[in-house]
């Protein structure tokens, strides 16, 4: 099983976060959910989980029709690799049009899937 540095991870997964993100942005939830493993999960942590590619669209589409419009910015952005996984860890602040700003921080393990990653575990957290 191969390790990856910090530095390789991020040069691995980076360009495909940063795709993530403009998609999401975009509100093409079909194509956020091709990033995501057919069995991944994700979590509002101490509140719901939800299982599956189609759950977690499901998902973004209601955070959308509650908050509207939505550009997110990261800090503390942290790569990890190891064998099939890279980990990215970072906070957020999501400034939507309907509800105002949210922050919080997110946890994703992307696991190798063919020639790309996909988010298999997908967690984060809103502070109050």
């Amino acid at each position: 099983m191969s390790t990856f540095t910090d530095q390789e991870a991020e040069a691995c997964l980076k360009p495909q976060f940063e795709k993530y993100i403009e998609i999401g942005e975009s509100k093409d939830w079909e194509g956020v959910a091709a990033y995501y493993h057919p069995n991944c999960v994700l979590v509002q942590k101490g509140k719901e989980v939800h299982y599956g590619r189609e759950a977690a669209k499901n998902e973004f589409i209601k955070f959308d029709e509650l908050g509207g419009d939505a550009t997110s910015t990261f800090s503390n952005v942290d790569y990890q690799g190891t064998g099939d996984y890279i980990i990215i860890t970072a906070n957020y602040t999501t400034k939507t049009e309907k509800i105002g700003t949210i922050n919080g921080k997110f946890v994703q393990i992307w696991k190798k899937e063919g020639d790309r990653h996909l988010i298999y575990h997908d967690e984060f957290e809103i502070f109050a």
